[in-house]
């Protein structure tokens, strides 16, 4: 175990380490993608990478996901859930994330909004907030916001943008600044079944990183996927399990170091077969009208 954890340290928390409110991965779906999905965004996982595309959204979802001991290091399990209602008026998201373990957690609220002009053009922001907690000292807590942009290009390619805390949030009497990320990407759907993303993303105290995603809808109650990325250099897989208006979700991450971490999803939408295949159609929809 010591040995799990001093490699873990040294990897991440040097290199791109998930303290504080640094980047993560959240989502079996997502995970399974490289993390490669701002560009698609197409359910209620965007209100952590990219709000605008609650804009995409027609039915209410709620999901929870679970990365229990990633690497074999409990001390880092993290949790979420995510939640999207189609209003009139646009999309209202709600994401909370917990990271770490009794004598250290960090907590994240995410109110979203998302919405979309003229069919083609999606806009979102995030209003967030953040806890930290460390056993037997003080906690502390800041805000912060996220904006995010999506566009269809042509019928077949979706382009997205996100930026991570544009206000620059800090936390603690120490000042520490949280992550400051900025993604882009293009996802481009040659049938209404394959997705293909590439993604490049820059925290700004980290080099550039690059992402990239394939995901293929085999039938109605099966969906497969896998992913890459740099910095760390990581592989990552999954599959989706889906019936009615339930899908389960698995996915890992084997980074070089310190190895395989492993995942999974809970989701309903209340929409069913109709709302998959209105993500699925959406995209060249748009440009039949």
């Amino acid at each position: 175990m010591k040995t799990k954890i001093v490699i873990f340290l040294s990897v991440f928390c040097i290199k791109c380490s998930f303290a504080q409110f640094e980047n993560t991965d959240i989502g079996a779906r997502a995970t399974g993608l490289g993390g490669a999905f701002t560009s698609l965004s197409n359910n209620s996982l965007a209100v952590f990478y990219n709000p605008s595309g609650l804009g995409q959204m027609n039915f209410r979802e709620i999901s929870v996901f679970y990365n229990p001991s990633p690497y074999g290091i409990s001390e880092i399990t993290s949790a979420s859930l995510t939640f999207a209602e189609p209003l009139k008026f646009g999309t209202l998201g709600i994401g909370i994330k917990s990271f770490g373990f009794d004598l250290y957690r960090e907590t994240s609220v995410n109110l979203s909004y998302g919405n979309v002009f003229k069919s083609k053009f999606f806009y979102g922001f995030n209003l967030n907030y953040y806890n930290l907690n460390i056993k037997n000292y003080n906690s502390a807590g800041t805000f912060g916001a996220d904006i995010g942009a999506l566009a269809y290009v042509t019928s077949f390619m979706r382009w997205g943008f996100f930026a991570k805390n544009i206000t620059g949030a800090k936390i603690g009497n120490s000042g520490e600044k949280l992550a400051q990320i900025y993604k882009t990407g293009i996802t481009v759907q040659p049938g209404y079944d394959i997705n293909l993303i590439l993604e490049v993303e820059k925290d700004v105290k980290y080099p550039v990183s690059f992402r990239g995603g394939f995901e293929y809808f085999i039938n109605d109650y099966i969906d497969i996927r896998t992913g890459i990325g740099t910095e760390p250099a990581s592989f990552s897989g999954g599959i989706s399990l889906n019936y009615n208006i339930f899908q389960i979700e698995y996915a890992f991450n084997n980074v070089n170091e310190p190895g395989i971490s492993n995942q999974g999803s809970i989701t309903i939408n209340f929409g069913g077969i109709k709302a998959r295949k209105n993500a699925q159609n959406r995209l060249k929809n748009a440009f039949n009208k």
